[in-house]
């Protein structure tokens, strides 16, 4: 049997699913965005609803190559590749150097790496990743690479299977690997090795970003929950001091199912809230425990899943247009779809690189 042939439609148009964004992002990748537009207040009680007027989407063009994975189907086999779609020309080519198994491109070493964005350190130099299945109930092991030279060093080897969450500066943040579900817990590790050090034993599906740690957890007094997963719905995102350890609630959607799906680049979270009930998804940018944007509404099938990457052009997220996968970028006060790549698995592993 043939190997899947994949299609690349290229259009920058503006996301026609739902309701247009109310904030706006500055396109530099070392500021933070900054909302332009009124910003929602969510009450621990009530349903936040935008306030402010919609603004118009506008397209733009770039000449710039995407760095982007995907799957090949060929017979009973999957191969993945990794390449670029090149935003100018409407080419998705393999990059052949790649290494199998590459899931992000580092740009600042010019490489692909085994291992996501969170894991890499913010010079490009070092990457962490673990061995193990929680599932299968193996060991854990945890190991820093040096992109350079390629010396793997291994810093844990204990009965925990650990999840990296962010190489900082500070540590290596981890969370156990959960057999089923969602992870609970967080952890930090030194890159030089040694004991991780317990941070909270039961934060809900944690990510770290501005200089907290963030979770989820279940209101309940959610008049109607989602349906949710094995393990039911989460609708309150928690803020989790690193100093004091002082847990405070950010953000409550009734109705909705949460997911932490990334941090902007002045490290505040962006939440995904999915309401499976009506087919709808809203993605949500938190300012403060009272203030929040709305960044999109649309379609579970037509919309961004999660943030890629950060960069001059804006915030690039990977997502779906049914059955195609897609990229998305929010800029300029707006999601727009840029692109639908008809391949298995499609996923964006990094930032937008001049041509």
């Amino acid at each position: 049997m043939k190997a899947r042939v994949i299609v690349v439609v290229l259009g920058l148009v503006a996301c026609s699913s739902g309701t247009p964004p109310v904030a706006s992002v500055s396109p530099s990748g070392t500021r933070s965005p900054s909302p332009t537009a009124a910003v929602i207040s969510p009450s621990p009680t009530s349903n936040p609803t935008p306030t402010a007027a919609v603004s118009p989407v506008v397209s733009i063009t770039m000449s710039c190559r995407l760095p982007v994975t995907w799957a090949v189907l060929d017979g009973q086999s999957v191969t993945t590749k990794a390449g670029f779609l090149n935003l100018r020309d409407h080419k998705l080519v393999e990059d052949v150097s790649a290494p199998a198994g590459s899931t992000f491109y580092d740009r600042a070493q010019a490489r692909w790496l085994p291992t996501w964005r969170v894991a890499v350190s913010s010079d490009g130099r070092r990457y962490a990743y673990s061995e193990g299945s929680a599932f299968l109930a193996t060991q854990g092991k945890l190991h820093v690479v040096d992109v350079v030279t390629g010396a793997d060093r291994l810093i844990y080897d204990g009965g925990t299977v650990f999840t990296v969450l962010d190489f900082a500066a500070d540590g290596i943040y981890l969370t156990p690997q959960a057999p089923e579900g969602r992870s609970r817990g967080l952890w930090i590790i030194s890159p030089t090795g040694g004991t991780p050090r317990l941070i909270n034993s039961s934060l809900e599906g944690p990510g770290v970003g501005g200089g907290a740690a963030w979770g989820l957890d279940f209101n309940a007094a959610d008049p109607q929950p989602a349906p949710g997963g094995i393990e039911g719905p989460v609708n309150r995102v928690v803020h989790l001091d690193l100093g004091s350890g002082a847990i405070a609630h950010w953000f409550y959607r009734p109705g909705a199912d949460l997911f932490l799906i990334g941090f902007d680049a002045g490290g505040r979270p962006l939440v995904s809230a999915d309401f499976q009930q009506r087919n709808t998804k809203e993605i949500w940018l938190l300012q403060s425990a009272t203030s929040a944007t709305k960044l999109f509404t649309g379609t579970d099938d037509r919309s961004p899943w999660t943030l890629a990457a950060i960069d001059s052009y804006g915030m690039w997220f990977g997502g779906g247009v049914f059955p195609a996968g897609a990229v998305w970028l929010y800029a300029g006060g707006a999601m727009k779809l840029v692109a639908t790549v008809k391949a298995d698995s499609f996923a964006v592993a990094g930032g937008c690189i001049p041509v």
